[in-house]
């Protein structure tokens, strides 16, 4: 295709601002002329005259006398450079554009090899295919002195890493690039330092091309230091301004869209490698006791016992009608099976039965019942100064999942005491199942939105579907799982605002809600809804000052009101432990004797209560056992706790891919993506560390549990993170193995807890038994 254009249009316009270059302007104004002749372009120059005292004005006016083809433009009050080429674009009729400096120091011999690589030949020549539509010079070898070279170099670091645009040179002054790219950068002040990462804001391809720098002969340069530290503040406002969405018209999407064939091979490999995990898991862990047959040979061994001796004074139907009002009775006193897995559990149990079935947070009266016994408790006085028995768990959720029991109880008068497994599970369902179900379309909602690739996408759908302990916990009655939901939730609500630039009321005021939720129910979650709260003030403060915060306040609020309807502080029990010393332990342990009642104002975990049915209780954490005691070595600890029998990274191998995924996110330009993956890098160190730092006695791995519980509700912050390490790694064999390995070894610890997470991880009992 041969090069045609207008007649009456040049091929490439050359703009070039001045101030007080007389001496230089007047000889390089002729060097394009020479250039661009020999070359065989037509050209048009345009000198933007912003503010000159000397006699430059008149060396363009005697160049421009003797041509059309050189245009002077003035600006008034010396308005910068940025105004200067701004003004020059606008005027541009040219195809191209070529902007330079006009002291001389930008080789014009270098235009003719610039516009080349924008597709461009000399009229009447073949045009070469375009490389670029912006193509930057780079000053090589730059002759300038060390006082301006060195500021350059640091500043132009900076620019590539923050921008992800990665150029030698930012700040070059010859620059060429076609009409439309030209027209289309929004050059306010400042902001001519940053050409490269304007244009490619825009979707526009960008190249480097080393050129000729020569020596300054004439005048005086315009550089000075507080030039490059004004450099760095209009940086910072770029970088927001990317970051924001502010400078892009539109989303440039790359995806790359597997066939139908390969995608359907994919998602057999997934559930194929699923099922087999979840046997293996299974394998891991398998035992010959059968607690159901132990149960039920327990019951009939009772009623035996029961009706010895009277049978043959009862008629056949008296004696079946005995043995079935036995059975239920025993069955309830000595079953072995509950929907409640653990003492963890139960104690919000009690707080919810308690609430909806008696009006009152004491848990003292239900806790007598057989079966229903917790560790996870408090005492201390009521209002009135009687001393009550408390769950230690938080009280706000067990106050909102009462209003769903409540509901249950006035209708059919059924209680969980009563119906323990029609009831109980009935209630796992809105506990345990929906939460999870929130969890893992909110996480397929923010993959939707962070992956690239088909593969990647579904690969994490099935992660965290599958992969993590969340779905070993469903089962279960637990704050991490409604903690988790919260900040899935208040993530995708993020993403919708960043990435689809969608910035309603409502939608600022679900984030609030949603990540002040997560706090209020895990509470290291409260660096999470700081971040939430940040990254959305960024884009848009106002909205956050007015939707967002109130939401989170809202919540806070709600938050020290249970507390206080709890236990008449702002302060949740947690607030009120203390570790036991050894002598404290010795002292406590002589006193066993003593019936009376105890608690410790300063540690409500310290007590001795008298139950209502005259059972005499102890905490539990004034002399833990096992696990319970925590890990002396924080060493010892932070190994476990990360790559060893509770590891975070050795039970669920997915998250190896986090860190490479927001280093990937991190150098994705545009839309949020840095402020993102730097709040959940923040996030994720601040609570880990949170965890591994904390007094020997809380240092227990969170119990006897099937994995590092205290991090589940990062798991949808964490995937969507590792999406663009999937998305990479989806693209090769090498890779899709990788994925499929790592999936399936998170899966054989999600499974391996057959019936209850209560349990210690499948590598903690390999290494003890």
């Amino acid at each position: 295709m041969t090069s045609t254009h207008p007649t009456d249009r040049p091929q490439v316009s050359l703009v070039i601002p001045i101030r007080n270059e007389a001496g230089n302007i007047g000889s390089l104004i002729n060097e394009i002329r020479t250039s661009l002749d020999t070359a065989g372009f037509s050209w048009e120059i345009l000198v933007i005259n912003d503010g000159s005292t000397d006699g430059s004005v008149d060396e363009v006016e005697s160049l421009s006398g003797n041509t059309s083809r050189i245009h002077l433009i003035h600006l008034t009050d010396g308005r910068g450079k940025s105004a200067a080429l701004s003004r020059g674009f606008a005027r541009v009729r040219g195809e191209s554009v070529v902007m330079l400096d006009g002291d001389g120091q930008d080789d014009p011999s270098e235009i003719p090899k610039m516009l080349t690589r924008l597709g461009m030949a000399p009229d009447g020549q073949k045009a070469p295919p375009a490389e670029a539509e912006l193509v930057n010079g780079w000053k090589t070898p730059r002759l300038d002195p060390w006082h301006k070279t060195m500021p350059s170099r640091v500043f132009n670091l900076l620019v590539s890493w923050l921008t992800n645009v990665s150029l030698h040179d930012h700040n070059c002054g010859l620059k060429a690039m076609r009409r439309e790219v030209a027209q289309q950068l929004p050059l306010a002040t400042g902001m001519h330092r940053f050409i490269p990462v304007l244009a490619a804001s825009f979707g526009n391809r960008i190249v480097e091309q080393p050129v000729h720098h020569r020596p300054r002969t004439q005048g005086v340069s315009k550089y000075g230091v507080g030039r490059f530290f004004r450099g760095l503040f209009d940086l910072g406002s770029v970088w927001i301004k990317l970051q924001t969405g502010q400078l892009s018209t539109a989303n440039h999407k790359d995806s790359l869209v597997d066939s139908t064939a390969h995608l359907r091979k994919f998602m057999y490999g997934i559930l194929a490698l699923v099922a087999c995990s979840s046997v293996l898991g299974r394998i891991a862990t398998v035992t010959t006791v059968d607690r159901l047959a132990l149960e039920k040979r327990l019951v009939q061994e009772a009623i035996e016992r029961r009706t010895t001796g009277s049978a043959s004074q009862l008629t056949p139907a008296k004696e079946l009608a005995l043995r079935q009002e036995l059975s239920s009775r025993i069955r309830r006193e000595k079953g072995l099976f509950r929907p409640f897995l653990s003492a963890n559990d139960r104690s919000r149990w009690l707080t919810i039965r308690s609430l909806a079935e008696r009006g009152t947070f004491a848990i003292e009266d239900l806790a007598a019942e057989p079966g229903w016994d917790t560790i996870d408790a408090v005492v201390h006085p009521d209002k009135n100064g009687k001393l009550h028995l408390y769950s230690s768990k938080p009280p706000l959720l067990s106050l909102l999942l009462a209003g769903p029991y409540w509901l249950l109880v006035q209708a059919t008068g059924w209680t969980l005491g009563d119906h323990p497994f029609l009831l109980g599970r009935f209630m796992l369902v809105l506990y345990g199942l929906v939460p999870l179900g929130i969890i893992i379309l909110a996480s397929c909602g923010c993959i939707e939105l962070t992956g690239t690739t088909d593969r990647g996408k579904i690969w994490s759908a099935a992660t965290i579907a599958f992969g993590t302990l969340l779905t070993t916990f469903a089962v279960a009655l637990t704050n991490h799982s409604f903690a988790a939901a919260c900040t899935a939730a208040s993530l995708y609500c993020v993403l919708v605002v960043t990435k689809k630039a969608r910035r309603s009321w409502s939608l600022f005021a679900a984030a609030g809600l949603t990540a002040g939720l997560a706090a209020a129910f895990d509470l290291p979650a409260l660096a999470w809804t700081a971040a939430v709260v940040g990254i959305l003030a960024t884009f848009d403060w106002r909205q956050t000052a007015c939707a967002t915060l109130p939401a989170v306040l809202a919540v806070l609020i709600a938050a020290l009101g249970s507390n206080i309807l709890a236990h008449g502080s702002a302060w949740p029990p947690y607030a009120f432990r203390a570790a036991p010393t050894p002598s404290e332990i010795a002292s406590k342990s002589t006193e066993g004797q003593v019936s009376e009642n105890q608690w410790n104002p300063e540690n409500w975990y310290d007590y001795r209560f008298t139950m209502p049915n005259g059972r005499v209780i102890e905490s539990y954490w004034r002399s833990p056992g096992g696990i319970d005691r925590g890990e002396a070595s924080i060493t010892r600890y932070a190994f476990h706790a990360t790559i060893g029998h509770h590891g975070i990274f050795s039970l669920t191998p997915v998250w190896l891919l986090v860190l490479p995924g927001l280093i990937l996110m991190l150098q994705r330009p545009g839309h949020g993506w840095q402020i993102l993956s730097m709040a959940i890098i923040t996030v994720s160190i601040t609570v880990i560390l949170f965890y591994l730092t904390r007094q020997p006695l809380d240092r227990n791995y969170g119990g006897s549990t099937s994995g590092f519980r205290w991090v589940f509700w990062l798991a949808p912050i964490w995937i969507t993170a590792l999406t663009p390490a999937a998305d990479r790694l989806a693209a090769s064999r090498t890779g899709y193995s990788v994925l499929l390995i790592l999936l399936g070894l998170s899966v054989l610890s999600v499974a391996a807890p057959t019936w209850n997470p209560w349990t210690h991880p499948w590598i903690y009992q390999w290494l003890n038994y």
